[in-house]
Order: structure tokens, then C-alpha cells, then sequence
């Protein structure tokens, strides 16, 4: 779920199948090329890889583009008011709502179902095609409405530009999908990665030039076409748009469910910011969303990274649900190892964070920040159960539980948005640990995963990321007089120190593996240059 403004639309999955991340291949002994497959195999998937490999190349794609957004954030808040950062990030809330349902779930099955790729795709091909320019259709018309209702008149044109960004990228469901489907993540890397520096340096651009919010329109309109044009280029596939009726019937079938927990999934990812928009301003709304960029950006986004490799692999395991249960846990417990410290060491450092990264316009949003980073850690702590769920073809469990959720979030946050965007904070963190109980018991109920099981998986890491919590929150007391990157810098070097020492403590296995691996890839690396060498021109 990386859902907010200045990440632009939403394009990834969890809990309903997307998410902004959703990409001319590496070649090697266990990747099969995409095209060849399509046109020798019967067009099914073709044997994948590892989850742990593919996981790495989504990460590199992940780190590249959103390492590139976030360049852009801390340039461009340098730039344009608190206040401004708030109204695209109304627009964004808007747009959100029709780029949730674009494809109907049509993204999803295609991943979901094990049918022939080649009759499969050129239905999926129409399906997302006429749902997208439908979704994108009555966002431009009802755009003046929706800023009539928001209370901000400048938000219809903004709206109506970003509508046009959602027509373009529906064009891309379909190869981002057989890319998905084919375990091809490396394949990515190209369109996630210019894209992200086509927004990064045209948005930058137009901000220096005074073009104020719209800059940030202008870059995510440019991103998608420039993304959907490479995802064509890099996925070679080739087919025409067709319509085959029990197809079509199957795909929406299975994408309706998905469908319908996106819709709650944007009422659940978007209540705060509604709230705060309405009872608090544009401006405190501007505060909150920088706020919660930060660790969505390195969190949140890292959740949605595995979460597209993790799918696809439990997919195909899903009539083995001892082998999906094992392979659910082990992605758990390297996502923890990750999101556990990262979270920790955000809320203890968000002062120097926001200071270093904002500048002092931005310091009200350090405090939310804290709360935000903690809620982060609680979130992904569940955010793969929805895989599971997904995987073995019930997505509806997901409809559900975000049901409840949303019923349950409403009230508090109204009210808290009615005292401060930092009780919104608190209140979004309280019920996130509501959520984590339900989904963790209903993951027992279908798949017999038992809560020592899922307990052993999060322990180990969060083991040593508490006690790094603890020393950084002292050694914060300590050089709270410094310079903010400094201080920011020292923190984040002795963090990264204690949690490794104590890793080696609390998981042993896991930092083997960790260093198994990069040794691997060093001397594969070495191994290649030296041939290289040898060979000579």
C-alpha cells in the first residue's frame, strides 16, 4: 500500500491487489525469457524462481525509484508551502478512489489464475482497457463536484490532469500483470526507474518555475505515460484486443472480490486524510501527509515490494497449504527483520529527520511522524496475511475484515481530527492493533499457522530492534544539541551497528543467509569482471 500524494496514484497491491508498485531482462540459469515462453509454452507461466531472488530485484527496483521520489519530496517541500502539499494531496484522495477499481481485479486474476497466458491476456487486454477509460471518464465529470465538496475550487483542473494519467496507465495492467505472473521482477526495472526520474526531474523542474501544486501534477501525468510505454517495451508481449465471454466472466469473477477490498482498502488508507482535510485544513493536512511520506517510503513501500513477488510465489503453492504456510512465515520473518528496526529508529529520530530532510517549516510533523513510524511497524506485521488470503483464492475473507476495520476506524478518527493530526496519528495506531489480532486469528483459522508460529517469526528480529530502540532513544537525550544531520547521521550509524550485533544474537540463521547471499553475489560479480578482464575487448 503505498498510498499517498506524493507517490501519485496508486499502482501496487495489498490488501486488494495494487499498489503503486505493480517493470531487456537478467538472464541466468533459472530465469526463462518471457517471450520465448509465451510463443513454445503454451503461453502459461514459466518456472519461477526463487521468491528470494525475485524479492532482491523488486527491492533494487523499489530502492531506484523510490529513493528518486524521495529526492523529489525534499526538494520540492523546500519549494511549495505546507498548504499546497495538502490540496494534491485532496486531489490525490480523489483520484485514488477511481484508480482503486480501474481494472475491476482484472490485474490481479491474471496473476491469480493458471490458465494459458495467450487466452487469458487479449480479454484481460479489453477488460482493463474499457474499465480504465470508464473509471478515468467519471473522475473528469465529476471532478467539480468533489472539489465543491472539499472546499477547494482549484482542486477540478488538478483532478481533471490526473485523470488523464489514469486512462494512460490502465494501458499498462495487462504486461505489468504477465510480468507479475511470470515472476519477471527484474524486468521492471526499467519503466518503475525512469518513470520515477521522468516525475523526480520534471516536478523539481516546474516547481523551481512556479508552477506551484501543478508541478506535481505535471510529473505524475508525464510518469505515466513514460511508464506504460517501457512496460509494453520490456514485457514482449503480443496480442490484440478480444473478448471472450466465460474468460471475461472468470476474471471479473475473481477481480470483483479484490475489487470490492480496494474500495474499502481507499476508504480504510484515506479516512485520516479525509479527516484531517476536513476538520483541520489544507495546511495541517500538508504536515500530516510529509508526515506519513517518510515511512511509507521505507516501510510501507517495502512491505509492497515482497508482497507482488510473495503473491505470485503462494500462488502457485496454493494447493500445498504446508508449503504456503512455511514460505508465508520465512517472508515474515525477513520483513520484520527490515520493518521492525526502520520503524523504531523513524520514531526515534523523527525530529532530526524532518529537520534535515523538510527543513524547520515542517517540525509539526515530527511528532506525527513518531506515532506514524510505530503504526507502520504494527501494519506490516500483518500486511502478508492478505497474500495468503489471495492466494489460495479468497479474497473476500479480505473484504470482510476491512469491513469491520473500517467501521471501526471512522469514529475515533473523526473525532481525534477534531483535536489534532497528531491524535489522528494515535487513533490510526490503536486500531491497527485491533487489526493485527483479527487477521493473525483468521490466518489461523484457514491455514492452521498457529500464533507461536507467527510469534517466533516476529520475535527474533524484534528482539534486537528494541534494545537498538532503547539505545538511540538515550544516545537521542545525548546529542540532541548537534547539528540535525549530524545528529541525524550518528543515530543512524549506531543503529545500524547495535541491530546487527544483536541479529547475530537473536537470529542467527537469518544473518547467515543475509551474508551467505552477499558473498555469493560479490563473487559472482568478481567472478565475472575478472573474466571480462581476461577476455579483453
Amino acid at each position: 500500500m503505498v498510498r499517498r500524494a506524493l507517490g501519485g496514484v496508486v499502482t501496487g497491491s495489498e490488501p486488494g491487489g495494487r499498489r503503486r508498485s505493480e517493470p531487456v531482462r537478467a538472464s541466468g540459469p533459472e530465469e526463462t525469457d518471457v517471450a520465448a515462453a509465451a510463443e513454445a509454452g503454451g503461453g502459461d507461466t514459466p518456472s519461477m524462481p526463487s521468491t528470494g531472488r525475485q524479492t532482491l530485484w523488486n527491492y533494487l527496483i523499489f530502492a531506484l525509484s523510490k529513493s528518486s521520489t524521495l529526492l523529489m519530496t525534499i526538494v520540492v517541500a523546500r519549494i511549495l508551502t505546507p498548504t499546497e502539499f495538502g490540496v494534491f494531496a485532496l486531489a490525490v484522495l480523489v483520484v485514488n478512489l477511481f484508480d482503486y477499481v480501474k481494472d475491476l481485479g482484472v490485474a490481479s486474476a491474471l496473476v491469480q489464475n493458471r490458465r494459458d497466458w495467450r487466452v487469458l491476456a487479449p480479454t484481460g487486454l479489453t477488460l482493463s482497457v474499457l474499465f480504465g477509460l470508464l473509471a478515468s471518464g467519471l473522475l473528469a465529470a465529476f471532478a467539480g463536484v468533489a472539489a465543491n465538496i472539499l472546499g477547494e475550487p482549484e482542486l477540478t483542473n488538478l483532478i481533471r490532469v490526473l485523470a488523464i494519467g489514469l486512462a494512460i496507465s490502465a494501458l499498462s495492467v495487462v504486461p505489468s500483470a504477465w510480468l507479475r505472473r511470470s515472476m519477471n521482477f527484474s524486468a521492471r526495472l526499467m519503466p518503475e526507474f525512469v518513470g520515477a526520474l521522468t516525475k523526480t526531474g520534471l516536478t523539481i523542474g516546474l516547481a523551481a518555475a512556479g508552477f506551484g501544486v501543478w508541478s506535481l501534477a505535471y510529473g505524475q501525468l508525464a510518469a505515466s505515460i513514460v511508464m506504460t510505454i517501457l512496460y509494453w517495451w520490456v514485457a514482449h508481449v503480443r496480442f490484440g484486443l478480444s473478448l471472450d465471454g466465460p474468460v471475461a466472466r472468470e476474471l471479473i469473477r475473481f477481480g470483483l472480490p479484490v475489487t470490492a477490498v480496494t474500495l474499502l482498502a481507499y476508504a480504510i488508507y484515506n479516512v485520516d486524510y479525509l479527516a484531517v482535510g476536513e476538520r483541520l485544513g489544507a495546511t495541517e493536512l500538508g504536515l500530516y501527509t510529509l508526515a506519513y511520506r517518510i515511512p511509507e517510503l521505507v516501510v510501507l513501500s517495502l512491505c509492497v515490494v515482497v508482497s507482488e513477488v510473495l503473491f505470485s510465489a503462494l500462488s502457485g503453492l496454493q494447493h500445498d497449504r504446508a508449503a504456503l504456510t512455511a514460505h508465508y512465515l520465512q517472508a515474515l520473518t525477513v520483513v520484520a527483520a527490515l520493518t521492525i528496526p526502520i520503524g523504531l529508529g523513524l520514531a526515534v529520530a523523527a525530529q532530526p529527520v524532518v529537520a534535515t530532510m523538510y527543513g524547520s517549516q515542517y517540525a509539526e510533523s515530527a511528532p506525527i511522524l513518531s506515532v506514524l513510524a510505530v503504526f507502520t511497524v504494527v501494519y506490516s506485521a500483518s500486511f502478508h496475511a492478505g497474500d495468503v488470503f489471495k492466494a489460495i483464492g479468497r479474497p473476500g475473507i479480505l473484504t470482510a475484515i476491512n469491513a469491520g476495520k473500517l467501521a471501526v476506524l471512522i469514529g475515533p478518527i473523526w473525532w481525534a481530527a477534531g483535536h489534532s493530526a497528531l491524535m489522528v496519528a494515535w487513533a490510526l495506531l490503536a486500531v491497527e492493533v485491533l487489526h493485527f489480532l483479527v487477521r493473525m486469528s483468521v490466518l489461523r483459522w484457514l491455514t492452521g499457522t498457529g500464533w507461536g508460529a507467527v510469534a517466533g517469526a516476529l520475535w527474533r528480529p524484534a528482539a534486537a530492534a528494541l534494545p537498538m530502540g532503547l539505545v538511540l532513544l538515550a544516545l537521542a537525550r545525548v546529542i540532541d544539541r548537534l547539528a540535525d544531520p549530524l545528529e541525524l547521521l550518528l543515530l543512524v550509524v549506531v543503529g545500524v551497528v547495535v541491530y546487527v550485533l544483536l541479529l547475530r544474537f537473536t537470529a542467527p540463521q537469518l544473518v547467515k543467509t543475509a551474508y551467505g547471499a552477499v558473498r555469493r553475489r560479490l563473487s559472482r560479480s568478481a567472478g565475472t569482471s575478472e573474466n571480462r578482464v581476461k577476455e579483453g575487448p
